[in-house]
């Protein structure tokens, strides 16, 4: 399965990160900082500002990297954790097989992991078995009595809840005690109890922890420190951001969740005090849902039944008339003429959905929550009886109609979109609830109040904004470091009553601030300020939520609009195709012109670290090493057990190494040239090869990698030799419109930057060189009509080639003649390297290919003549 671009993206960052870790480690032995220089040097790249790492007390010594990756209801968290494993495989440990501890927060999600790893058919099985071969995966008794031998020739994956660990009298729990089963793991070491925590311990699990913030806070970090992890990955959508603040190294937004057709949004949202009413309607949709899914199957052939479900009231004495499962069902069938056969209940007491037919289900009725596991894409109607129901309540339901379909866009607009309904005569209240929901499905506070979209209001519009007012307030920063408040000097009762009215997002340079405060609360939150900046920013906030309300101007793509360019393309005949993907720019590498020998400075050896492991685990036990030598001397003891056969060792290289442009006789004889380097003029044994495979592949990759980009930078460049061949038309175009915008952080200034195409401005930092430009474009800039921030790879972006990667301007703007300005911000002390004179070049070949309309400019530190420079060269005034 080819992945998602924002999974990718995920991965690649968290093997980057892991990367950097070794790279910091071997840098700088026994200073434990390497999990902080990695975390802040990633962040740094991805969010343009280093955030803050948190190492957990119980981890700290050992110096174990802890990560969490921030994917909201819908993303796609198990997949990504399962392809984590093979990424810390490639990049990070230097044994054959890694043991992961997947830990999961309940049973039934502990069930349905389970069959998602163990299931043919299954995505996540498959994928599995493509990155990684054979699997074993086991359950906690199969744990509990696993061989060495499972252990040491397979890649190994242990599910089990949090809670089989998790408990502060330890002799409580089977896994914390002796057992006999398990004696073979530990020949040679002496002192041990033979339990199974223990002998996870020697081999130093990957632990991944799913639905992070449902683990609990200090207990739950010192029961992941009983099992002597080499690395923790948190995934979930909700980080923990005030007690152990979670290291957010990735942060995927609802944008790019919708971009990449993962999610249904906006959510059409309706209220009617009477629940007849509010029934009927949610049925009327859903009927008009099922006619456009018929459409749909006549214009794709994708066969579509949406559903509806129905959150129902609980049984209350004071309420003998309350809404209940068993009432609601009732109404169904009585009033609006359902069959039985298309209801299913999931209710205290009642589980109807295992047994219900896919073919004929269209109702599903619940309570607080459905059934943990159950995952049905073809929910797209929400129903609540529960006017007054809380986020929580409504959060575990809410993420059921957020899942598109078989993850693709569909033709009839109708079928993008998720509905919700509700017996209320609230609807500020309702409106209020449900983007709470979405706040607890992961979504961050700036983008759920355009995610929620009101039918006609029933109440004020005022009332209504106020209720859902938000105010985000960039958090400073010290040379490059977001600075936190520190909540901890409040009483506790102030802190919880900022829980429900502060979101902190480190990542995004920002905490949002939303609801009414009196100014008790507010002289308390600007006493936690970090700066007086912050004070300022604070202050300045509170006066926004409390200004006079205005009606939102609809942006060109609430209104429907698109905005379009043309990209730069290669073209034969009558087709035409990207120039980055063009097919001169394919080749196959010669090896033959690659250098093999790897010196010292390519590929250095550490035998210390290898002489030590020899010691044995016992002794290795004793000695004062630094993180790193810590983990490949207790992986080392495994890796010793496999062949150190040259063979063996040059056919694990091949399978790593093969790639489509390369011969496979020639990679295999480029290898042998390699290794027989390595043993006959640096003198290096088999064994010692063997040991260090992993950084071996990694110094050839790297080689490999190099020559490759050579050769693809001359095709690109003779490809542009021949201009006539490149063309730049509305026959293939990067089109903006709603719905396909994604970013990673929105721009939360207090400077109002108008004529934004979105009504978001993505990735868009409140001060800085950029932000100048975005300023001049949308405030001083003459004859604008709109213009868009242009956020790098992201879908839908546009972007041009380059001889090594593909870049993106950062603003578009549009003119009110109708011209298009594309403009490539950067700063003097990079103007003149030559990728930049590169991107130049390529920016105005793309403008004179594509017409008398188009300018491409890259002003010069604040030179914002360069801009009107341009312009009156395209012939504007």
């Amino acid at each position: 399965m080819k992945l998602k671009t924002y999974q990718g993206e995920v991965l690649d960052r968290f093997e980057d990160f892991l990367r950097r870790w070794r790279h910091e480690a071997e840098a700088q032995p026994g200073n434990r900082e390497a999990s902080r220089r990695a975390f802040e040097a990633c962040t740094l790249e991805t969010f343009k500002v280093r955030v803050p790492y948190h190492a957990p007390a119980p981890l700290a010594e050992d110096d174990v990297p802890v990560v969490c990756l921030r994917v909201p209801t819908g993303g796609g968290k198990t997949l990504i954790g399962g392809h984590a494993i093979e990424r810390l495989k490639r990049a990070f440990v230097g044994s054959v097989n890694t043991l992961t501890v997947w830990l999961v927060p309940t049973d039934p999600i502990r069930a349905q992991t389970l069959k998602a790893l163990r299931t043919p058919g299954e995505l996540l099985h498959d994928e599995l078995r493509t990155l990684l071969g054979e699997v074993a995966v086991l359950d906690l008794d199969e744990a509990l009595s696993v061989s060495p031998a499972v252990l040491d020739s397979h890649d190994t994956i242990i599910v089990a809840t949090m809670q089989a660990f998790k408990q502060a009298d330890t002799e409580r729990l089977s896994v914390y005690k002796p057992n006999g089963a398990l004696m073979d793991h530990f020949r040679g070491v002496e002192g041990s109890g033979w339990s199974l925590v223990e002998a996870l311990a020697l081999r130093r699990p990957f632990i991944v922890v799913d639905e992070a913030h449902n683990q609990g806070t200090a207990l739950a970090f010192d029961t992941l420190a009983r099992l002597k992890p080499c690395a923790v990955l948190e995934m979930t959508a909700t980080p923990d951001r005030l007690h152990q603040p979670s290291n957010v190294l990735v942060s995927i937004s609802a944008s790019t969740l919708q971009g990449e057709d993962m999610i249904k949004l906006p959510i059409e949202m309706a209220v009617h005090a009477d629940w007849r009413i509010a029934l009927r309607e949610a049925i009327a949709k859903l009927d008009a849902l099922q006619a456009d899914a018929d459409q749909e199957r006549a214009t794709t052939g994708e066969v579509l039944r949406p559903i509806m479900l129905l959150q129902a009231e609980r049984q209350q004495q004071d309420n003998p008339d309350a809404m209940t499962a068993d009432r609601v069902r009732s109404a169904l069938i009585e009033q609006f003429s359902v069959p039985e056969a298309q209801i299913a209940r999931s209710a205290s007491g009642i589980d109807e959905l295992a047994a219900a037919d896919p073919a004929t289900l269209r109702f599903v009725i619940t309570a607080d929550k459905l059934r943990e596991g159950w995952d049905w894409p073809a929910a797209y109607v929400l129903l609540s009886f529960r006017g007054s129901s809380t986020q929580v309540a409504l959060e575990q339901i809410l993420g059921r109609v957020l899942r598109m379909p078989q993850v693709t866009k569909k033709v009839r607009p109708a079928l993008n979109q998720a509905y919700a309904f509700a017996v209320s005569d609230n609807l500020a209240h309702v409106a209020a609830t449900l983007r709470d929901g979405l706040v607890q499905s992961g979504f961050e506070r700036q983008d759920v109040n355009e995610l929620v979209r009101t039918g006609p209001l029933t109440v004020p519009a005022e009332d209504l904004f106020r209720q859902n007012a938000s105010v985000s307030v960039p958090l400073p920063t010290d040379e490059g470091r977001v600075v936190l408040p520190d909540f901890s000097t409040l009483p506790e009762a102030t802190r919880k009553r900022f829980e429900s009215r502060i979101e902190l997002s480190p990542e995004t340079g920002s905490f949002t601030i939303r609801g009414e405060w009196s100014p008790r609360d507010q002289q308390a939150l600007k006493s936690v300020a970090p700066s007086d900046s912050a004070r300022e920013a604070i202050e300045r906030a509170f006066a926004r939520l409390a200004a006079p309300f205005e009606v939102p101007v609809l942006t060109p793509a609430e209104r429907g609009e698109s905005f379009a360019l043309p990209l730069l393309a290669w073209q034969q005949g009558d087709w035409l195709c990207d120039l980055g993907s063009a097919p001169p720019l394919e080749g196959t590498l010669e090896l033959a012109d690659v250098d093999a020998k790897l010196d010292l400075s390519a590929f250095p050896l550490q035998v210390e670290t290898l002489q030590r492991a020899r010691l044995g685990l016992g002794d290795a036990g004793k000695l004062r090493l630094d993180p790193l030598e810590r983990l490949d001397v207790q992986l080392g003891l495994f890796n010793l057990r496999e062949s150190a056969s040259l063979e063996d060792l040059q056919w694990t290289l091949e399978r790593r190494l093969s790639a489509p442009d390369i011969d496979p006789e020639e990679l295999a004889a480029w290898l042998s040239t390699a290794l027989r380097f390595l043993t006959e003029d640096r003198k290096l044994s088999s064994e010692e090869l063997v040991y260090r495979k992993s950084r071996l592949s990694d110094a050839l990759a790297e080689r490999i990698g190099k020559a490759r980009a050579e050769g693809h930078r001359q095709r690109f460049l003779a490809l542009l030799g021949d201009e006539a061949r490149l063309t730049a038309t509305d026959r293939l175009q990067c089109v903006f419109r709603a719905g396909r915008y994604a970013w990673d952080w929105q721009y939360n200034g207090f400077i109002t930057l108008p004529k934004h195409f979105f009504p978001q401005i993505g990735n868009l930092k409140a001060q800085g060189e950029e932000f100048e430009c975005a300023n001049f474009i949308a405030n001083t800039l003459e004859g604008v009509r709109d213009w868009v921030r242009n956020v790098e790879r992201k879908p839908g972006s546009f972007s041009l080639p380059t001889s090594r990667y593909r870049f993106y301007p950062d603003f578009l703007v549009r003119m009110t003649d109708g011209r298009i300005l594309v403009v490539e911000y950067k700063g003097a002390d990079r103007y003149d390297q030559p990728e930049q004179i590169e991107k130049r070049r390529i920016g105005e070949l793309w403008a004179r290919r594509a017409g008398e309309r188009y300018r491409f400019v890259m002003p010069k530190q604040r030179e914002w003549s360069m801009i009107r420079a341009a312009l009156a060269s395209a012939g504007i005034p």
